[in-house]
């Protein structure tokens, strides 16, 4: 019995000094439904879209880009995904007389059909999960070859019944320009400030204080590459990423003569790196190929990276300039596959 009771305390030792490495292995980070990408046409090129202005405003990328608008826009995509989940986007953009523009979207995230139970195992009733990112960009034309641009988001997540709605805000800002009629670099920094304040107490009791998850902030440069005479669109990406959160501690506190467990919390920041790369090709006048790749994190890219592909095909319509476009999506760390359709018009 003495020797069994050693080798439960060693174990449970052993447990907390190594809980803290554990619990800080992360699992994501706050809004990563509003960094998979933003209809077929961007993710088919593999995101890298930050200095891409051609054939329709997505400034979703780069606020900048709003300012290069020169017709009304409107856009609709749905995505068919594994595991119950859902991405769905409205957008539209317009001009603003003489030299600007602005572009208005609505990015939708949901997981339906959750098993509830108790904590006997009972099943209880089913639920779902939705969040949602509302934005408005506006770009500005100061000079004949630079645009500057900036969006307010407004982030908002519904998880659970008993559970705070967090709602959150932040900005983007970013710039284009021009070298040549073929050659432009953009950059853009996304993300300022938003975080998620949430709380779980009314589902485990008053014990449990408030919790603020931080989106990472994205840093991005990127250059596209049009040859017009051939139908060629050549684009990359590059994006450094500051992640912080909050991890816990499991300590062992023998300080009062009988060992207590104690939590403690602290925050860390990391950073990631992630390189795109895009390309469009008009084999027809009404049909586009798109192929693109995204490298995830740098840090472990055999993992992280992942291809995809697209086409739109535009419509035989007199007045109004539409197309169907759909992508081919593998998801980060090969979990799945998904499938974006959306319908682009243009007047």
């Amino acid at each position: 019995m003495k020797i069994r009771f050693r080798g439960l305390v060693l174990f449970s030792l052993i447990t907390l000094f190594f809980s803290a490495d554990l619990m800080a292995q992360n699992g994501g980070f706050a809004g990563a439904f509003s960094r998979m990408g933003f209809g077929p046409r961007g993710m088919g090129m593999g995101n890298a879209m930050t200095a891409v202005h051609h054939q329709g405003v997505f400034a979703h990328y780069n606020p900048a880009i709003a300012s290069t608008v020169q017709d009304t826009q409107f856009d609709f995509s749905a995505s068919s995904m594994s595991f119950d989940r859902q991405l769905n986007l409205i957008n539209t953009a317009f001009i603003l007389p003489p030299n600007a523009g602005i572009n208005i979207g609505l990015l939708h995230a949901g997981v339906s059909d959750f098993d509830g139970r108790t904590t006997s195992g009972v099943p209880t009733s089913r639920f779902s999960t939705n969040e949602f990112n509302a934005f408005i960009a506006f770009g500005l034309n100061p000079g004949r070859r630079l645009s500057l641009g900036f969006a307010a988001n407004l982030y908002y997540a519904s998880y659970f019944e008993n559970v705070d709605n967090p709602l959150g805000f932040g900005l983007d800002v970013g710039f284009l320009y021009q070298l040549s009629e073929q050659f432009t670099i953009g950059a853009s920094v996304q993300d300022m400030f938003a975080n998620y304040t949430w709380s779980t107490s009314g589902v485990y009791g008053g014990s449990l204080s408030n919790r603020s998850d931080s989106f990472p902030v994205r840093y991005k440069i990127g250059a596209a590459y049009e040859i017009p005479a051939h139908r060629l669109l050549i684009s990359a990406d590059f994006e450094t990423r500051s992640e912080s959160a909050q991890i816990q501690e499991r300590l062992l506190d023998t300080s009062t003569g009988q060992p207590v467990v104690r939590n403690r919390f602290s925050d860390i920041t990391t950073g990631s790196q992630m390189l795109r790369l895009g390309v469009q090709y008009g084999i027809h006048e009404r049909i586009d190929l798109r192929a693109g790749w995204d490298s995830g994190d740098l840090s472990a890219l055999s993992e992280s990276q992942r291809f995809m592909g697209g086409f739109s095909l535009k419509l035989p319509l007199q007045r109004i300039n539409s197309a169907i476009d759909y992508a081919f999506v593998r998801e980060p760390e090969g979990i799945s596959f998904m499938h974006v359709f959306g319908l682009r018009i243009i007047r």
